[in-house]
């Protein structure tokens, strides 16, 4: 007995070790697969959709570029003018990227192993630039001559035109299209009248005849974020001195000023991100820069620091679930500035990722 005990306990204690160290251990490699981070090439010979492994450490390393059926618009720096060019459903399941140079959006199956393109289909317009997805529901902004938004069913990873969903948008320059957090309204930035419309939505999905137009808080309101509260943020170009107000959304459509301009005094202030728990971070290529805000329940914003972090012209911008990271696409030096969030929003450069993009790459969305 004495002999299977002084075996049977070195086991136990072994065993217990393994248990107790292994999980640590794991969380503190730093390179564990923890997740993705995707943007788009916006190759007008052909589109593609550039995946980035992330690392448990937060650095992220090119494993993937997938075609998406459709071509880019090329250009300049910053040829959409817009945010969520490319997007995640809320479960992580699907990726949508626009297709600006053949006016159509594609779907992606997002896998354990990478994506996996399902549809390809005309966005129902002209110059598709921005997209938004609640449940089954599709919308994209399509910024043509004659701008519009078109909604769409997800089903099975294919899209089906939602009838009678077509709204025009008349001859203005708009920036954004996103759901409220009840998904009963549609929110548009019109950049070139500094206003914000929403639409009412049916319990069909279909758009009001007509959106309540309120007028933005600051000049050029460019891309906004929803925060679970139901407030939104949005950050405005405001003649160059960048700033970020916050609303609520009224039954009825209409908009409810929170703060007004909360300035930053930063160049080209256009894309904005937040943790959902209180922080908002915008990129500011003119700058270069990027700001921090803090926000609370009521949607009040408060600025933390103009320049939390400088030196890359970024712009499209994504914070993982934890809200420990935050990613910028820099098309400039061709890949995603790397950043890791401390406390009080406090941003510390990781450096770039090389992903081989041109200057005219777009979109960014942060997965799992």
């Amino acid at each position: 007995m004495k002999k299977l005990l002084r075996t049977v306990v070195p086991l136990l204690v072994l065993a217990a070790n393994v248990a107790f160290v292994g999980p640590a251990a794991l969380a503190e490699t730093p390179h564990g697969h923890a997740g993705a981070v995707y943007t788009m090439t916006n190759n007008p010979s052909g589109n593609e959709v550039a995946v980035f492994d992330r690392a448990a450490d937060g650095t992220l390393t090119l494993a993937d570029t997938v075609a998406t059926g459709g071509n880019g618009s090329g250009g300049g720096t910053d040829p959409l003018a817009s945010q969520n060019s490319l997007v995640l459903s809320q479960n992580g399941k699907w990726l949508l990227a626009v297709n600006a140079g053949s006016n159509d959006i594609s779907v992606f199956r997002v896998k354990s192993d990478g994506l996996e393109l399902t549809d390809t289909i005309g966005s129902g317009g002209t110059m598709p630039v921005s997209v938004a997805i609640a449940s089954n529901r599709v919308y994209v902004l399509n910024n043509g001559a004659q701008a519009n938004i078109s909604g769409f069913f997800l089903r099975h990873g294919l899209l089906t035109p939602i009838p009678h969903s077509t709204r025009s948008l008349g001859t203005g320059n708009f920036g954004q299209v996103g759901f409220d957090n009840s998904a009963r309204h549609l929110v548009i930035t019109d950049k070139a009248d500094s206003e914000l419309l929403v639409y009412r939505l049916s319990r069909w999905g279909i758009p009001s005849a007509d959106p309540v137009t309120t007028p933005s808080s600051g000049t050029t309101p460019f891309g906004f974020t929803t925060e679970k509260s139901g407030r939104i943020l949005v950050v405005e170009v405001n003649g160059g001195n960048g700033a970020v107000s916050s609303y609520r959304v009224e039954r009825n459509g209409a908009l409810q000023l929170i703060s007004g301009s909360v300035a930053s005094g930063q160049a080209a202030a256009c894309w904005i991100a937040s943790d959902g728990h209180g922080l908002a971070f915008t990129t500011n290529p003119g700058s270069p820069s990027l700001s921090s805000y803090d926000y609370n329940r009521k949607g009040a914003v408060t600025l933390l620091d103009a320049t939390a972090a400088t030196g890359a012209a970024t712009l499209d911008a994504g914070i993982t679930r934890d809200g420990r990271f935050l990613y910028a696409l820099n098309p400039g030096g061709g890949g995603i500035q790397m950043f890791h969030i401390g406390h009080g929003g406090s941003l510390t450069d990781l450096g770039l990722a090389p992903g081989g993009l041109a200057g005219y790459a777009q979109g960014l969305a942060v997965g799992k």
